[in-house]
């Protein structure tokens, strides 16, 4: 297989909405010095999508609001600390070409760390184009000081298939 047709398989759509928010969490981690998968991101989001995020600053809700691009050319700068996701819980509803991702993940900034540095909710919207699965929503919030995001039957630190 030549150079072009295998980078081009591997920024391919994924087959399914699992393969779609498997490749989504591992596109976001990264070691220490080193930038997450824009190119990855960028393959697996829509044109038109859009993240939203909520989180919790002191004491006050707050949300951000960015587009799927420019939230992939974030992702793709260099970060000095490492940050890795790994997803514990997973529940998809499909209908055609519709598919919502219901994702518990946990952050760790350390891979090995015996607990989160902070673990999240997201709710991730996908559409399947005729090349494959594109995301075109993320909604996520991080997890509120004293109230902890359910696991939904997940373990702490056991990371999905495809992780």
């Amino acid at each position: 297989m030549n150079a072009i047709v295998l980078a081009a398989a591997l920024l391919a759509a994924p087959a399914t909405p699992e393969q779609a928010v498997a490749t989504l969490w591992r596109a976001l981690s990264h070691d220490a010095g080193q930038p997450g998968d824009e190119a990855a991101l960028r393959a697996l989001l829509h044109p038109d999508a859009m993240v939203y995020g909520a989180r919790y600053r002191d004491g006050v809700a707050a949300l951000s609001v960015a587009r799927g691009t420019d939230f992939a050319a974030g992702i793709g700068r260099v970060g000095q600390k490492a940050f890795y996701e790994c997803e514990v819980a997973r529940e998809v509803r499909q209908y055609d070409r519709f598919a919502t991702v219901y994702s518990v993940v946990e952050s760790r900034r350390d891979r090995a760390a015996p607990t989160a540095d902070f673990t999240g909710v997201n709710s991730i919207q996908l559409y399947r184009a005729d090349d494959g699965w594109r995301i075109i929503g993320i909604y996520y919030q991080v997890e509120r000081p004293g109230q902890p995001i359910p696991l939904q039957g997940g373990k702490p630190g056991a990371c999905l298939e495809g992780q």
